[in-house]
């Protein structure tokens, strides 16, 4: 009885190493090693598929650095072409390292951060900043084209990865709104910012200030107290946290005290789409600009204490001197400048158009 098992045992093939797996191969790897990993990994018992989506079968998904990111918190087993090879050689399966699904989207955040902000220094800074600061410097053709082929391949790349998940162009559903749980005033930097915390959450015996919570929109000295007590200031996860997928954003800006002249529209992109931090940023920023000599032109003819400021400083001899009006944009918006949300502007649920609510 102790022997007949292991006498079955010897008669049963070898077991392959990868067999019962399934392997999803990036579309990025070369196609020389491609052909190799395909070839070990079935030759272990592995199956292949040719397209890869959240959810499907495969178990492991090979790609190599640059395409790391896209997979992350979405597939368990992220593995290098290496890897299998090495599994194959030695028929063992090597080491994997696990983390969460959280820490792996987390991961992924600060990985597109840190590619963000080298593309930025490494598209932006040298193209456009020397034709902002300087008005006879001007970029050459190979620096233009550079730039170009930047913008091609990155379109390339988003509209294979939408055909590769689904074959059909894929659109984020947009948000109705954004960020209408951030406290903050404009004018302040970005590092201000706070998020208002649940009532539910407020340890407090008095239940006055939950009631005064719900009561956030008035304009009492009491309730705004109360709204200070009931915030606190954003978390490192928080400021990463991605709030819109989609590449484009259109924000709608208010530019005066009283809406007279309407809004003032800038798109802004993003290849990984934008996190909490970049809006609020994109935000302080807009206002801490001067205004455009088209805005100046139509805002002198509007009725508040700031157009009065702004019509003395249109005609002042300093301006005549330098030949241009400086006056920031914060500044005509006078006590208006109470952060409220980014609400998406009438229309279909993929429209990437928001209005910035702000009151006094």
């Amino acid at each position: 009885m102790i022997e007949e098992p292991l006498i079955h045992a010897e008669r049963e093939p070898k077991r392959r190493t990868l067999f019962g797996h399934t392997f999803y191969v990036d579309a990025d790897v070369s196609d020389e090693l491609r052909s190799k990993v395909i070839e070990s990994a079935a030759a272990e018992g592995a199956s292949l598929v040719n397209q890869w989506f959240v959810g499907c079968s495969a178990t492991h998904v090979v790609c190599e650095g640059n395409s790391l990111r896209k997979y992350l918190g979405h597939s368990s087993k992220i593995v290098t072409p290496l890897w299998v090879l090495k599994s194959a050689k030695e028929k063992h399966l090597q080491r994997l390292v696990h983390m969460s699904a959280d820490l792996a989207r987390q991961t992924g955040i600060l990985l597109d951060n840190i590619q963000n902000t080298i593309s930025s220094k490494e598209v932006n800074t040298g193209a456009y900043l020397r034709d902002a600061t300087s008005s006879t410097s001007r970029v050459s053709q190979e620096e233009r084209q550079n730039v170009a082929n930047v913008a091609k391949d990155g379109v390339r790349k988003r509209r294979g990865w939408r055909m590769q998940t689904c074959q059909t162009p894929l659109r984020h559903l947009s948000p109705s709104s954004l960020l209408d749980s951030i406290c903050w005033s404009i004018s302040d930097p970005t590092s201000t910012a706070s998020i208002y915390m649940d009532s539910s959450s407020v340890e407090d015996t008095n239940q006055q200030n939950t009631s005064v919570f719900f009561d956030a929109k008035d304009d009492h000295k009491a309730s705004e107290a109360s709204f200070v007590n009931l915030s606190r200031p954003l978390s490192e996860s928080e400021k990463a946290e991605l709030i819109l997928k989609n590449n484009f954003i259109t924000i709608l800006f208010p530019v005066d005290r009283f809406s007279e002249m309407g809004p003032c529209s800038r798109t802004f992109f993003n290849e990984k789409g934008f996190t909490c931090l970049q809006v609020l940023d994109y935000i302080y920023a807009f206002y801490q600009e001067n205004m455009s000599r088209g805005e100046v032109e139509v805002a002198i003819h509007t009725d508040s204490r700031n157009a009065d400021r702004l019509r003395s400083v249109y005609c002042s001899k300093e301006t005549s001197r330098r030949g241009c009006v400086e006056f920031k944009r914060i500044e005509f918006l006078g006590s208006r400048k109470s952060f409220e949300m980014l609400k998406r502007v009438s229309g279909d649920n993929n429209c990437n158009v928001y209005e910035l609510l702000i009151r006094a």
